[in-house]
């Protein structure tokens, strides 16, 4: 759901070209030869593609690249830095571990240049799972045979745990750890969830939101033993696949250090919300909430103990960025059905199913 946000492409062209310049001060002749500039600005981030070519060491150099700006208005999240959570994530797992993540170049934190950070990095080519038309419902996984169709999501789930299985500490990841929120492990989880719950409704009541996270409170887990890095957005609409193989996990605006169950969690949680959710069935070959659960635990090497209460968490989160839609889509539109939407959503319906939450009726539209 974007909001309108013109660009002149002409502008951005010449402005990237110094840009790139800058960067590559034993380069000469940088050249933009193709462009795709978001004439909307995404909530989480902009995408812009770009080829350039330029002259390096008496050779021609050329290179398909993909730039990810922070947009300056529309915020889903109460904490954003793209550099430090996308950049440098990535960055960082390419140096020192086998999950799978495009090459980054250039990180730019001055919001003069384009209107907000933004980093540069290679672009990759193969097929990513739709979110609209849902993968359950139309695409090259909907086209898989059921052997194939489990070889993927297999790989997949194999990656999701692979992120969990890096040394965030000597992958040089410490400036994870949200200090400001309190000590590593629930505490500071809960305090950051207490933030961007306050964020999200600006203070006020909730039918769902209210419940389930006096809900989360009275039943957090006390498993701060598990330390580790969480991918955050962790869903197959998150990876590129090459076939049945991942070749890029992309999209760490929600990355954390906790217990990574939370991100089996919140797979869980948005597999059912893409099948149930949207009226589609479990795909034939797909793996289903306990063989996904298996599947893990064979692949951590250890049982997941709190994974019902991390697709709840799950849930409560998605509820939080569904407050968030509906307030920019209302700023956007003018739309009055702000409290409805907001509410009356398959997230939060789901979410309020979970955790046996009583949801109102949507209010009766006004007749004008």
């Amino acid at each position: 759901m974007p909001v309108a946000g013109q660009r002149d492409p002409a502008q951005v062209k010449l402005v990237l070209e110094e840009w790139l310049g800058r960067q590559m001060p034993e380069a000469s002749a940088v050249e933009i030869t193709d462009l795709v500039v978001p004439q909307s600005s995404g909530f989480s981030n902009e995408t812009f593609l770009l080829d350039a070519r330029w002259d390096e060491g008496g050779a021609k150099v050329e290179s398909r690249l993909v730039l990810r700006s922070q947009p300056a208005l529309h915020h889903l999240f109460p904490e954003i830095d793209l550099i430090g959570q996308q950049y440098t994530v990535m960055r960082q797992l390419g140096l020192h571990s086998d999950v799978p993540v495009p090459v980054t170049r250039w990180a730019e934190p001055d919001p003069a240049v384009l209107g907000g950070p933004f980093f540069v990095m290679d672009r990759l080519d193969g097929l990513v799972p739709g979110d609209s038309p849902p993968y359950t419902q139309e695409g090259f996984v909907f086209d898989m045979d059921p052997a194939t169709r489990t070889e993927w999501h297999s790989n997949a789930i194999e990656a999701l745990t692979k992120v969990s299985k890096v040394d965030w500490k000597a992958a040089g990841l410490e400036h994870l750890d949200k200090t400001q929120h309190g000590p590593l492990g629930p505490e500071q989880r809960k305090s950051y969830f207490a933030v961007y719950k306050d964020f999200a409704t600006k203070g006020e009541p909730h039918p769902i939101v209210d419940p389930a996270w006096d809900w989360l409170l009275a039943n957090w887990p006390d498993d701060g033993e598990h330390v580790e890095l969480c991918w955050g957005d962790a869903r197959p609409g998150n990876q590129m696949f090459d076939g049945t193989k991942v070749i890029g996990v992309f999209d760490w605006e929600m990355v954390s250090l906790g217990n990574s169950e939370s991100d089996l969690g919140w797979w869980i949680f948005l597999q059912t919300y893409l099948t149930d959710g949207v009226g589609a069935e479990l795909l034939p070959g797909m793996l289903d909430r306990d063989q996904t659960i298996a599947l893990w635990e064979e692949l951590k090497g250890r049982p997941a103990t709190h994974v019902d209460f991390y697709e709840r968490l799950g849930g409560f989160q998605f509820c939080l960025v569904m407050c968030k839609l509906a307030e920019m889509y209302t700023m956007e539109h003018g739309a009055e059905a702000v409290g409805p939407m907001a509410t009356h959503n398959p997230v939060s319906l789901r979410t309020a199913e979970l955790i046996g939450i009583d949801v109102p009726p949507p209010p009766t539209p006004v007749v004008r």
